[in-house]
């Protein structure tokens, strides 16, 4: 298995840095009353706020291994078949995605929007590299997809 962590865009440290600093100081200055809702309060919104990223940012990353993708982000797994990848694709789209930064991959597994998955891998040309040798896919410029059937592996 080889795993590849997912880049992290400079801009989105602080904004990830926010809620648990947030988070913290509330459940640090309501722990120092004698109000034991607001001690409830406090400790709820830093528990909430750890379990969102345990759950499902922390760690984000990805790996190759058998006869599959593996997405991890949080306590959240999703595999993608290696056969059932159609096409790979750079992207800069915006939408939620397993990523941590907006230079992602996007890889289709199927048709229609929930057989897609974008991915932010690092290092990504080692990773296409590894991706394409699993998963059997041709590079065509700077994207990988799934040869023809007429098409065979050997170039004959």
């Amino acid at each position: 298995m080889r795993w590849y962590k997912s880049k992290v865009d400079w801009w989105l440290v602080p904004l990830l840095a926010i809620p648990p600093v947030v988070a913290s100081v509330v459940a640090t200055a309501s722990a120092t009353t004698d109000d034991p809702i607001q001690m409830a309060w406090g400790l709820g919104s830093l528990l909430f706020v750890t379990g969102i990223y345990v759950g499902l940012v922390f760690p984000m990353r990805y790996g190759i291994s058998g006869d599959r993708l593996i997405v991890r982000f949080g306590v959240c797994r999703q595999h993608v078949l290696f056969k059932d990848i159609l096409e790979v694709r750079p992207t800069h789209n915006p939408l939620s995605s397993p990523a941590l930064s907006l230079d992602r991959l996007h890889i289709q597994f199927g048709s229609g929007i929930f057989k897609a998955v974008m991915i932010s891998p690092t290092p990504r040309e080692r990773f296409m590299e590894d991706l394409a040798k699993s998963a059997g896919l041709h590079r065509e410029g700077n994207r990988l997809v799934r040869p023809n059937d007429g098409d065979r592996a050997d170039g004959k």
